[in-house]
């Protein structure tokens, strides 16, 4: 995944996200990584893949809400 960026789903995606801003960006943060979750149990790679990609697009606006160790 290295290297990839967000497309124009992927923005819609992240977009959709943001809608719920107004509960806190880490609020936010783990919905998307729930989700991410909730795909990869599910076994849609393509899914998760793109989950991922709105996840590291999220982190990169809201660095603060990164989890660390």
């Amino acid at each position: 995944m290295s290297g990839v960026k967000p497309d124009a789903r992927h923005d819609a995606l992240l977009d959709s996200y943001l809608l719920g801003l107004r509960h806190g960006p880490a609020v936010v943060r783990d919905l998307i990584v729930s989700d991410l979750d909730g795909f990869l149990d599910l076994g849609l790679k393509r899914r998760a893949a793109d989950q991922l990609v709105v996840l590291r697009a999220f982190l990169a606006k809201f660095p603060e809400t990164a989890r660390t160790g």
